[in-house]
């Protein structure tokens, strides 16, 4: 293939491919909390049973693989570690709460947009390029939330 034309190279069909992946786990996981949160009939029950699990998890896969050196490794760390977990507990609880009320692909495509505003956000507040891939993906979330609002799904 010249260059300049368009197409997909097979050094691009990695990133193709890992494209393909993350779109079936963001489809799998937004199924599973949608159905997951409206069967267990209360929204801060069914993200406490998550992150309980999580939290009793992830800890100790970490000391597994990092050992004692974990803790004087997070120590600097906590107060922002501390902060980021309970954003990310919000963010979360948001969604999931959103998902036991509305409609998936609606939910799901909003909540999608946040590759729009990280995209801003990293061009505004930290003077990051936003080049045609960001351009590209921003707009292809935008199309696929009006496409989703003009055959009626959304």
């Amino acid at each position: 293939m010249a260059d300049g034309q368009a197409g997909v190279g097979g050094g691009q069909l990695p990133a193709l491919a890992a494209a393909l992946g993350t779109g079936v786990m963001i489809a799998s996981y937004t199924l599973v909390d949608g159905t997951g949160v409206r069967a267990a009939g209360s929204v801060m029950g069914y993200i406490a049973w998550l992150f309980l699990c999580q939290g009793l998890v992830l800890p100790l896969i970490a000391w597994f693989l990092r050992g004692p050196a974990l803790l004087s490794a997070l120590r600097p760390l906590y107060g922002r570690g501390l902060a980021g977990g309970l954003l990310s507990l919000l963010a979360y609880g948001l969604v999931v709460w959103a998902q036991s009320r509305g409609d998936l692909p609606t939910i799901a495509a909003l909540r999608e947009t946040g590759i729009v505003f990280g995209a801003l956000i990293g061009a505004v507040v930290f003077r990051e390029r936003l080049g045609h891939r960001r351009i590209t993906a921003s707009i292809a979330v935008l199309a696929g939330i009006a496409i989703l609002q003009l055959t009626g799904s959304a």
